[in-house]
C-alpha cells in the first residue's frame, strides 16, 4: 500500500489462542498525494460471522467518508460523518441477514493531515501516543469492566446512530501513535506495554505487542496499528509492504463463516443418555420382578 514518506507504519493482527476466528479488522489508507492519511481499528462483536462483518463494514464506510469527502470540511467533521455512515451501514447490513441482527463493533480512528490529527472513537479499542518516552492514552473506554466486560457504546447492535468521541491533538516529529484492541491492552500490564513500545521499528512494536499477548494466553483477538511521525510536512507517498497473514488473497484460505445458532449435538447426547437410563431402569425393574434376565 502507499504510505506518505513522512510516516512509518506497522501492523499485526492475530485471532489469539482461544477464539476460532478473528473479528478484529484494521484500515490504513492515504487520500492521494498530500491528502489525509487514515489509520483505524475495529473490534467486531456478535459471533464469528457477525463480528467480522460489522468491523469490516464500519471501516469501509469510515474510509469512504474521510478520504473521499469534501476537502473543504475539517478533519473532525469528516470523521464525524464517517462514524455516522459506519453506524448506518452496519445497521443496514444487520437487517439483511436475520442471524446478524445484533452484530456491532468498536472503532477507533486517527486521521493525519497538514500537521494536525483528528481522533474518532467508540467502544474500548484504544489510541495511545508515545512522546518523549511517555505513553499516554488518548481515548476513554466506553465499557464497564466489572463484573463482566460490557460495552456502553458501540456501532451497530441494533442502533441507527452513535455518539462518537471526537478530538484534535497536536502532532510533533517523533510522535508514535498506536491503535490497540482490548485483546492486547487488556492482557498486557501497562508498564510492559510501554516498554515494548520502545522498539525503533513501528512494525517491530506491532509484532511484539501481539506476540506478548499470545504468550500471556491470547484470550481474545489481538490487533495493533502503529504510526510513526517522521515529519509534519506533507510528503509524496511510497509503496510499503505490510503483512497480510490473517487474510490471504486466496479466498479459499479464508476462515469459513460459522452459524450463530447454538449447536444441536449436546441435545442429541442428552436424549441418548436419557434413553440409556430409562432402558437400564426398565431392565432392572423387569429383571427383579421376573426373577430372570430381560432382553
Amino acid at each position: 500500500m502507499k504510505v506518505p514518506a513522512n510516516l512509518r507504519v506497522g501492523v499485526c493482527s492475530h485471532a489469539g489462542l482461544v477464539r476460532a476466528g478473528n473479528e478484529d479488522d484494521y484500515l490504513l489508507a492515504a487520500g492521494g498525494p498530500g491528502g489525509p492519511f487514515l489509520g483505524a481499528i475495529a473490534d467486531g462483536m456478535g459471533g464469528l460471522a457477525g463480528g467480522a462483518e460489522a468491523s469490516r463494514t464500519a471501516l469501509r464506510a469510515l474510509g469512504q467518508c474521510v478520504l473521499d469527502g469534501s476537502s473543504r470540511a475539517s478533519l473532525a467533521d469528516r470523521m464525524r460523518e464517517g462514524f455516522a455512515a459506519a453506524s448506518e451501514r452496519v445497521l443496514a447490513a444487520s437487517r439483511e441477514v436475520p442471524t446478524l441482527r445484533d452484530m456491532g463493533t468498536t472503532m477507533t480512528a486517527l486521521c493525519l493531515a497538514d500537521g494536525a490529527l483528528a481522533i474518532g472513537h467508540v467502544g474500548d479499542t484504544r489510541a495511545y501516543r508515545r512522546r518523549g518516552g511517555a505513553l499516554t492514552v488518548l481515548t476513554e473506554d466506553h465499557a464497564v469492566r466489572q463484573p463482566d466486560n460490557l460495552l456502553t457504546r458501540c456501532i451497530g447492535a441494533g442502533q441507527a446512530t452513535v455518539e462518537a468521541d471526537l478530538q484534535t491533538v497536536d502532532v510533533a516529529v517523533g510522535d508514535r501513535f498506536l491503535l490497540v484492541s482490548d485483546g492486547v491492552w487488556g492482557v498486557l500490564p501497562r508498564a510492559q506495554l510501554a516498554r515494548l513500545c520502545e522498539h525503533e521499528s513501528a512494525q517491530a512494536v506491532a509484532e511484539s505487542l501481539v506476540a506478548e499477548a499470545l504468550l500471556l494466553g491470547g484470550p481474545d483477538n489481538a490487533t495493533v496499528v502503529v504510526i510513526d511521525v517522521l515529519s509534519t510536512e506533507a510528503a509524496s507517498s511510497a509503496e510499503v509492504d505490510l503483512p497480510r497473514d490473517e487474510r490471504p488473497d486466496d479466498r479459499r484460505l479464508w476462515p469459513r463463516a460459522q452459524s450463530l445458532r447454538p449447536p444441536l449435538w449436546p441435545w442429541f447426547v442428552l436424549l441418548l443418555a436419557a434413553a440409556l437410563l430409562v432402558r437400564a431402569g426398565l431392565r432392572a425393574w423387569f429383571g427383579a420382578g421376573a426373577g430372570g434376565a430381560w432382553f
